[in-house]
């Protein structure tokens, strides 16, 4: 009976590790993508070659948009990798110090890269419509909030609390990455169907910023509330959950691999 009752606890810890690993797969690539897309590209060819991967990536008048994107892009680089080691748990434990260091580091970096994504989202905006552009604005200031919330509770050595708004930061952060993935499945499960293409709106669109800035903060808290229930019901739900987000991962980051970050680095 007691080996029953640690099933579904069991499935909820493997499909977190699921996610986590499909999500540091997508994350090796971003950055892969970012660091020969961007920063070679930048050093070969000056930042002006950036529009051949992003058409409002540089604009010759406006420098202090260019030094703004350059910001948003270089910086992601070290806060995707710095904010990943600070979930794994080996580190947290034997290395206390690197994990205060590092995470002071990652909530300076994704409050910068958050403000300069804000005022290009401003600035530059040309494509999406306007409730889309308010859900990235969404995504942005859940990060300042976010990081003020769990440096306040760190200072208070509040470290269960701390915990919660950090993984907030850490969803909110990857907001743009987890829009890639998903709107790049749903291209290769049901093509353009919802999307049009000329201004990337539609319903399609909407729905899929929805599920990038909104619904993983929700599914959050259903995580943590099926950590501590004892309905079977709920935490096999949420289990099942993570593993369909998993593969939603997997399908997107196939399709966004070879028809954007592949392409735009050998390009």
């Amino acid at each position: 009976m007691q080996t029953i009752k640690k099933t579904p606890n069991k499935l909820l810890e493997m499909s977190k590790k699921m996610w986590l690993t499909c999500l540091l797969m997508a994350q090796i690539c971003f950055v892969i993508y970012l660091a020969l897309g961007y920063g070679l590209t930048g050093l070969t060819k000056g930042i002006s070659g950036w529009s051949r991967l992003n058409n409002t990536a540089y604009v010759a008048s406006d420098p202090t948009g260019n030094s703004m994107y350059a910001l948003h892009v270089l910086l992601a680089i070290v806060m995707i990798i710095g904010g990943s080691l600070q979930l794994i748990p080996a580190i947290r434990a034997k290395y206390a110090k690197f994990h205060r260091y590092n995470g002071r580091v990652f909530v300076i970096l994704a409050c910068t890269i958050s403000l300069a994504g804000m005022y290009l989202m401003i600035a530059r905006a040309t494509v999406g419509n306007t409730l889309m552009h308010a859900l990235i604005m969404f995504g942005g200031c859940m990060v300042l909030l976010a990081s003020i919330l769990a440096v306040q509770a760190a200072r208070k050595r509040n470290i269960t609390k701390h915990k919660i708004w950090a993984i907030r930061l850490y969803l909110a952060a990857n907001g743009v990455l987890f829009f890639r993935l998903i709107i790049f499945a749903w291209f290769l499960t049901f093509g353009t169907l919802g999307i049009d293409i000329t201004t990337f709106t539609g319903p399609t669109v909407l729905a899929v910023s929805i599920c990038s800035y909104v619904i993983p903060l929700l599914i959050a808290e259903l995580v943590r509330h099926a950590e501590t229930t004892t309905n079977k019901i709920i935490t096999i739900t949420t289990a099942s959950l993570m593993v369909l987000i998993s593969i939603v991962f997997l399908v997107g980051l196939f399709g966004v691999v070879l028809a954007s970050w592949y392409p735009a680095i050998v390009g």
